[in-house]
């Protein structure tokens, strides 16, 4: 073979190489990415009691359906009657088993408290994974069977991760909720997306991001604008406490500040807490914490007709 068949065959060689890189980085990776952010069932395992009477809780099942029709399913605890209820919203590849803890130490204090699971998680109803944007819808059927069942109640989210996000962005699609709890929250759809692309994979989160984006909203059919919890937090003026660990490299606190500067309500804390990683400031520093969110709660004052 001579050299020039030999460069022929280099250079064919090579730019088969590039197509095949190309198409993976433009076509696999991004329709990939957006079938494992929508479609999947993975499930990190819980931690502590898994069972509520384990930790005293007597709880009744709930049943309740979101308005696009995906059944939802939790436990309820009524509570004291003069006392706000709690909704706990879990985070990804959660269920309700995340919250059993905070919701039993709610409960003591008087608090009525329902924990469910979102849409694609635990025993609810398969769909779509969104990151908040639809998930949101199940947090405000989770809101408005809470009204059925307690009346005029004030009623607060105590969201983690997703949770939080659902929960922010729910307080603007069914206003009137008396607080937040926000514990590492997302800033936005894009931003969640781009930011996970450049932590896990090391690629710049231009354009394949953008390409998961664009693929996912004409897959599901929305627009990923509805998932900008920064603007929702704009948009509102709930009391709000934004909860965030030093060590999270996932929601890194920054963008708690940045959201606790966004927020318009007089009524906003800020929890820092030292070395705790994506989600896991409870377990870091269970005193602060509880301490932190329950001391927020009390400053507020609940008056049932100012909330419907």
């Amino acid at each position: 073979m001579n050299r020039a068949r030999i460069k022929r065959w280099s250079f064919r060689l090579a730019m088969a190489f590039l197509c095949i890189v190309v198409f993976v980085l433009f076509v696999v990776l991004p329709v990939g990415a957006s079938f494992l952010i929508t479609n999947g069932r993975f499930r990190f395992p819980e931690r502590g009691p898994k069972r509520p009477e384990l930790l005293g809780l007597s709880v009744a099942e709930a049943s309740f359906t979101s308005t696009d029709g995906i059944p939802l399913r939790g436990w309820w605890v009524p509570g004291d009657t003069e006392m706000p209820v709690i909704i706990f919203v879990h985070g990804l590849n959660r269920s309700r088993f995340e919250l059993l803890e905070r919701a039993a130490e709610s409960s003591r204090r008087g608090y009525g408290v329902l924990l469910f699971d979102l849409r694609n998680h635990g025993e609810s109803g398969e769909a779509y994974t969104t990151i908040g944007v639809f998930e949101s819808r199940d947090v405000c059927a989770a809101s408005t069977w809470v009204r059925e069942k307690a009346g005029d109640r004030p009623q607060i989210l105590w969201g983690v991760s997703m949770g939080a996000s659902s929960a922010i962005l729910a307080a603007n699609q069914c206003p009137g909720f008396a607080a937040i709890i926000s514990d590492s929250s997302f800033l936005s759809f894009r931003d969640t997306i781009g930011h996970h692309l450049t932590l896990l994979f090391r690629l710049p989160a231009f354009p394949i991001a953008n390409m998961v984006v664009a693929i996912t909203a004409m897959r599901i059919g929305f627009d990923p604008d509805d998932g900008d919890v920064e603007a929702a937090v704009r948009e509102q003026n709930t009391p709000i406490l934004f909860i965030a660990g030093t060590a999270d490299r996932r929601m890194p606190p920054a963008l708690a500040e940045r959201m606790f500067k966004a927020s318009p309500s007089g009524a906003k804390e800020l929890l820092l807490v030292p070395g705790a990683t994506h989600g896991e400031a409870f377990a870091a520093d269970r005193d602060t914490y509880l301490k932190s969110v329950y001391g927020f709660l009390k400053t507020l004052r609940y008056n049932a007709d100012s909330f419907r």
